[in-house]
């Protein structure tokens, strides 16, 4: 998830008591069934019971794409080599820990050159057998974004992100900071800030209109249409801490990520 991965299982936790509320920053709308491929990456609890961790994309029948700073977390910090995946937009917490399987499940890769933290932000989940009935994502081709850039484009473009994650930061009188998280999957709109080698930088200000990605939705997609539908550009890798401002979203368009990717997606 988005800069500190163990932040929405204890939000989880504590939505148990706390009850529900919003999950991306600003004007987040609910997803429904609008991007049915865009799924919830999830980690087993010490009961067995699964709980959103992250959020990624089918992007073949057995592709599921995620960012490689959560799948270390599985890996290194849970010590999990497989996951289950949702694509349920109304999965929530599991509060009740009432679930212990999805018919997803598979098993984690990471991109080799994956440094912390968010170095070569690619990993997938090489799903068990083929999803049906979910019509996978569209993936940037290799160097979309910089001729798109080459002709000043990028700034005429609306940045749609897709994930599970909580809202920005809010303020609780008597109790501090807390960000909302419900677990649904929503959808939110950024506009362009910067674009780099490896990340490409939205501008989610809420002051200015615009809403964006929080804790959860790391290695969920962010989305442009240049008129034949939604084509996925990157996977969230970080952002601002109190989620206000900027997210930072590793490209899925250079030689690096697609160099992981291209032997995977060949399976079926």
């Amino acid at each position: 998830m988005k800069k500190v991965i163990a932040l929405v299982v204890a939000l989880a936790a504590a939505l148990a008591v706390s009850g529900s509320a919003p999950a991306q920053t600003g004007n987040a709308q609910l997803d429904g069934n609008s991007h049915p491929n865009v799924g919830a990456l999830l980690a087993k609890r010490k009961d067995g019971s699964l709980a959103i961790v992250c959020s990624g994309t089918l992007v073949t029948t057995r592709v599921f794409l995620t960012a490689g700073h959560c799948t270390d977390y599985l890996m290194s910090s849970l010590g999990q080599f497989d996951a289950y995946v949702t694509f349920d937009p109304n999965f929530g917490t599991d509060s009740g820990h009432n679930i212990f399987s999805t018919p997803y499940h598979g098993v984690l890769y990471e991109n080799p050159a994956w440094k912390p933290p968010y170095h070569h932000d690619t990993a997938l989940v090489l799903l068990d057998s083929p999803v049906s009935g979910i019509t996978p994502a569209t993936l940037a081709p290799r160097y979309l974004l910089d001729q798109l850039k080459a002709a000043h484009a990028l700034g005429d473009l609306l940045y749609t992100n897709v994930g599970y994650g909580t809202s920005e930061k809010v303020v609780v009188q008597g109790s501090g900071p807390t960000f909302p998280f419900d677990g649904l999957r929503k959808w939110t709109v950024s506009a362009y800030h910067a674009l780099d080698q490896s990340f490409i930088h939205l501008n989610q200000n809420l002051n200015q209109g615009w809403s964006g990605t929080g804790y959860g939705d790391s290695g969920g997609p962010t989305f442009i249409d240049l008129g034949n539908g939604p084509i996925q550009i990157s996977v969230v890798s970080t952002g601002d801490v109190p989620l206000y401002s900027t997210s930072v979203n590793t490209r899925i368009d250079t030689d690096d990520a697609r160099d992981f990717l291209d032997p995977f997606l060949a399976l079926r």
